[in-house]
């Protein structure tokens, strides 16, 4: 298979080929293969690889699902793999072993995924950019100056560029959906529980978390929610998949849904007048779709930026802790960037009682801004407050990093994603336009928890209005 061709389609669609006996899936993985080697020494997308494994073995599964034979890369954070180690892209954990497949890993197996290797995130996935100290920066296929956002940058680099048509995400703050809006693919987080984290843990970040992909297309997304959603062995909150099929919700149409325009950021950050115009024209476009649009704010914070980074660092520390009774060391001041040693000094002055007041915060918050979307089954907002930053501007790593001013450079440029998370609402970034500065602008929807399939479904309309899949970046594998 040519570059050209396998650039050109997504997953559903290689499969498709493979399935029907038009192409094999030795022939797709040899693509994503060269594509890979040919970008990857530029932009440092993938960090690590388990292809000679991969190519020994092959697919798994009766061969019927939508993925089968599609190539995939994991992050290096959350998800355990049989064959490749977790290092959080920390110095400190180089060297770890690898555990047996985490549950939703498995699943993406069995439904005949070729994983091809591991993808760069941040140090623990800290960050809303993708430069770990460890494994160095990824760069952007649109512009290698500007952040591919984080923490699952090195995914959007690899879907954007067209190494590999999906990628494994991790979202508890907007990991997601802000690397999507930075790098022009598509960007799900599910509703809250709908993938599975287990059978390690029972939640990452106090709940704030869902792990999904990053695709290039909304079926990819719908189909690797088919393979990957439903409860988990010894889950304590089980979420029950309200559907079939995902991918088979992506073919229906919503009718009459009531929209809300939010082009306000939360917290009153400003917005710059360009993202504001793109959810607008989105929100019209919506309107001309037969859905009724009304302007609509998100509520004041009553949740404090330190109180929900709180929440997501002591599963941080624990597995600091744990590397520490594997090795039998503390880690060394090199071993850990800036922002982590931060984090291990916040979280042993941390008291119960804080930890607890924490979580009683992020409860209330949730139920004020869910009950502010009642009468709305649509959030439009900006994917991003502003373009994207330049690599380097926001600094969790040095000598110099200052817990306030990262929070606000990161929460100024990226303030629309975390309220999703604090209610566990689905959401997604979509590709709609490009910015005068030639940059990918993401917008975001939301629905209310459970509304996956609906969501999907609007989203794919919106995918086929704009065709967004035919915009690429000036790195692309189709050009090779």
């Amino acid at each position: 298979m040519n570059l050209k061709t396998y650039a050109s389609l997504d997953a559903v669609g290689l499969s498709h080929l493979i399935r029907n006996g038009q192409t094999s899936w030795q022939a797709v993985a040899e693509a994503a293969i060269h594509a890979i080697q040919s970008l990857n020494p530029n932009l440092n997308a993938m960090v690590m690889d388990d292809i000679n494994r991969t190519l020994a073995v092959g697919p798994i599964g009766d061969g019927t699902s939508a993925l089968y034979g599609a190539p995939f890369l994991l992050k290096d954070v959350n998800q355990y793999s049989d064959h490749m180690p977790m290092t959080f892209s920390c110095a400190f954990f180089d060297g770890a072993t690898s555990k047996p497949d985490s549950t939703l890993v498995k699943r993406w197996r069995d439904a005949g995924l070729i994983i091809l290797g591991k993808s760069n995130t941040p140090e623990f996935a800290n960050d809303f950019v993708t430069e770990p100290t460890f494994r160095g920066p990824t760069l952007n296929p649109w512009n290698a100056a500007i952040t591919v956002g984080g923490s699952s940058g090195g995914a959007g680099s690899a879907v954007a560029s067209g190494m590999v048509p999906f990628a494994h995400g991790t979202d508890l703050g907007g990991s997601i959906r802000i690397p999507a809006s930075c790098c022009g693919v598509f960007g799900l987080k599910p509703s809250a529980g709908l993938n599975p984290v287990g059978p390690y843990l029972s939640e990452i970040a106090s709940g704030l978390n869902s792990d999904h992909v990053l695709s290039r297309s909304v079926r990819d997304s719908a189909a690797a929610l088919d393979a990957g959603a439903g409860p988990d062995v010894g889950q304590r909150y089980p979420v029950q998949k309200p559907r079939s099929s995902y991918l088979e919700a992506t073919t229906k149409k919503p009718t009459g849904l009531r929209v809300g325009l939010a082009v306000q950021a939360p917290g009153g950050i400003d917005v710059d007048a360009e993202m504001a115009g793109a959810a607008m024209r989105t929100a019209k476009m919506l309107e001309t779709m037969g859905h009724t649009v009304v302007d609509w704010a998100f509520p004041a914070p009553t949740l404090s930026h330190d109180q929900f980074d709180l929440l997501w660092m002591f599963d941080i520390t624990r597995a600091i802790s744990d590397r520490i009774q594997d090795v039998g060391r503390e880690p060394e001041r090199h071993e850990l960037e800036a922002f982590t040693h931060y984090m291990r000094d916040r979280v042993a002055r941390c008291s119960g009682q804080e930890y607890y007041d924490a979580r009683c915060a992020l409860h209330d918050a949730a139920v004020i801004l869910s009950r502010a979307m009642d009468p709305i089954d649509i959030i439009v907002c900006p994917g991003l407050a502003t373009d994207p930053d330049a690599v380097g501007a926001i600094d969790s790593r040095s000598d110099n990093f200052d817990f306030e001013t990262w929070a606000k450079a990161g929460y100024g440029f990226a303030p629309f994603a975390s309220p999703f998370n604090i209610t566990g609402q689905p959401a997604a970034s979509l590709p709609m336009e490009t910015s005068k500065a030639g940059l990918p602008l993401g917008i975001q929807l939301a629905a209310k928890h459970g509304e996956d399939g609906m969501l999907l479904a609007l989203c794919s309309q919106l995918e086929k209005l704009t065709g967004w899949r035919k915009t690429h970046p000036p790195i692309w594998a189709g050009d090779l």
